[in-house]
């Protein structure tokens, strides 16, 4: 990636207007992934001074700054407790350690990225994302929008909640990108799917969700016929790692594996 010049702003307001003051200036993140883009960043401009970092937790919420790292968050008590820890198990997912020490939750959302386990889980539950200046979404919000980002992710908020969840990710090495992710959270009778890594960015399974929601229970039939409309309404295409239909087998496969897991001693 090739760089014009780097950029450090003491205050958001001095990243903010730097950033919009040309189409090629580019925010830096946790650094991992921008590095490997081929486009020219006109000014690189470092977030690191700007205390985007802290995990804050409240009776109802979860705050994290954008630049909290993946590692510090799979191993905070907080992000464990929810959903019986599939959570942390996304961010535990993600290659190793040293990775996971400098990836951060604000660059993988910012990014977009279509390999990321994160965005999977996340989509599971209820996360808006705060924006400088002055801009608040739902993140499945901000995940159809089009264009380059042009405000600064601060802040991430998980709503809290006693929910049962489950994620898995299917690679042919742990230090491999994901061929599938896929990501599942139920709240009392209401279940949230996500699926990712299709190879296309993690999308909920939204017709899947609406014949579950609702049921006391679950039987065979019902989550065959779950399994059949998931591989129905999200899409799954080829790569050199893995075929489209094998994509559908295991989305199929791992969506009845993950709903049995979420529904045992139903509470």
């Amino acid at each position: 990636m090739k760089v014009n010049e780097y950029y450090r702003p003491s205050s958001l307001k001095e990243a903010y207007e730097k950033l919009i003051a040309h189409p090629q200036n580019v925010l830096l993140g946790g650094g991992l992934w921008i590095k490997k883009t081929a486009a020219p960043a006109n000014v690189l401009i470092d977030l690191e001074p700007l205390g985007l970092k802290g995990i804050n937790v409240t009776e109802k919420e979860i705050s994290i700054g954008a630049l909290e790292s993946f590692y510090d968050l799979e191993k905070h008590p907080a992000i464990i407790a929810l959903g019986d820890g599939f959570l942390s198990k996304a961010f535990k997912s993600v290659m190793g350690v040293a990775l996971r020490r400098q990836a951060t939750i604000g660059g993988t959302l910012a990014g977009k990225y279509p390999f990321s386990d994160i965005i999977t889980a996340l989509l599971t539950l209820d996360v808006e994302l705060d924006f400088y200046p002055e801009k608040t979404l739902k993140l499945e919000e901000y995940l159809v929008q089009k264009g380059k980002l042009k405000e600064i992710l601060t802040t991430i908020r998980i709503k809290k909640g006693d929910s049962r969840g489950y994620f898995h990710k299917i690679s042919n090495t742990p230090l491999d990108f994901a061929l599938l992710n896929i990501a599942i959270n139920r709240t009392g009778h209401h279940y949230k799917i996500a699926v990712g890594s299709r190879p296309g960015i993690s999308q909920l399974a939204e017709k899947t969700m609406a014949l579950l929601n609702g049921f006391h229970s679950l039987d065979e039939a019902t989550i065959v016929k779950a399994a059949d409309i998931l591989i129905g309404e999200i899409s799954f295409a080829s790569t050199t790692a893995g075929s489209g239909e094998y994509r559908a087998a295991l989305a199929k496969a791992y969506l009845k594996r993950g709903l049995a897991e979420v529904t045992s001693h139903v509470r």
